[in-house]
């Protein structure tokens, strides 16, 4: 028990990145009417922005 709450706390930003930012950035995408580019769907733009906001904090151990 006490050893899966420690994975899941270590990737903690991955996954408030992916769970949170995620969602809130595909909503973002769909309600202003933006279309994403090269054909990808608000969520999967929503994933890379996460990614690309998630995987530094994961590294550096720090968002800001």
């Amino acid at each position: 028990m006490g050893r899966g709450l420690k994975s899941v706390f270590y990737f903690g930003p991955l996954i408030f990145a992916a769970g949170f930012i995620a969602p809130l950035a595909a909503q973002l995408i769909g309600r202003t009417g933006w279309a994403p580019p090269f054909g990808l769907s608000p969520l999967a733009t929503g994933l890379l922005i996460a990614a690309a906001l998630g995987i530094p904090a994961q590294i550096r151990g720090r968002w800001i």
